[in-house]
């Protein structure tokens, strides 16, 4: 093997392995002894179809069909970049929202409506993150077939979490969440 090839499979496992240690972490921090039943089993569901997504990708790549260039190739650096990026943006946003997050949805005592940093803009920035995670690692493989689990898993389970969680706050602001919502995209400015 390359050492090229052999380090782009070493970092991509690398961010992986990160990303799922931190979110486990983080986790387990938020939702402990809290009520999750709001959360509609979306937690789970996200888990299984990251999971699924991180490893299925690699199928493709090890059995070979739909390859765009060899895996280690200057590509599969810009996607563990974008991995990178995800990860450092979700940490991002939900560093803005601070107490208020919780991997599970729910509304905490004395609960706000966060309005700064990324939330300015959009409703969810913390699944931003998620899918430039996602986004980068179906890059980072070089495998079309790859590229397509990686976002088309997290995309669906994001779609499904973001209406359970806006159903939620809708039901708990009222008018202040509604008038939020007017003013920001769920989570791509100008398309969603």
């Amino acid at each position: 093997m390359r050492a090229n090839l052999i380090a782009a499979i070493a970092a991509i496992i690398a961010v992986q392995a990160y990303y799922l240690i931190w979110e486990t972490g983080m986790t387990i921090r938020t939702t402990r002894g809290l009520d999750n039943s709001a959360d509609r089993g979306t937690r789970r569901l996200m888990w299984i179809l990251m999971v699924t997504a991180f490893g299925g990708a690699w199928f493709p790549v090890v059995f070979g069909p739909g390859l765009w260039l060899n895996l280690g190739e200057w590509l599969t650096w810009v996607g563990i970049l974008m991995m990178i990026s995800g990860i450092i943006f979700r940490r991002y946003a939900i560093g803005v929202l601070g107490e208020f997050f919780t991997a599970t949805v729910q509304i905490r005592k004395d609960h706000q409506i966060i309005k700064n940093g990324p939330y300015r803009f959009i409703r969810h920035p913390s699944y931003l993150g998620i899918l430039i995670l996602a986004l980068g690692n179906g890059i980072a493989l070089a495998n079309w077939i790859s590229f397509l689990l990686c976002l088309a898993l997290p995309i669906a389970g994001i779609i499904l979490r973001i209406r359970v969680e806006e159903k939620v706050l809708a039901q708990h602001f009222g008018e202040q969440y509604q008038n939020y919502k007017k003013n920001t995209w769920r989570i791509l400015p100008y398309i969603y």
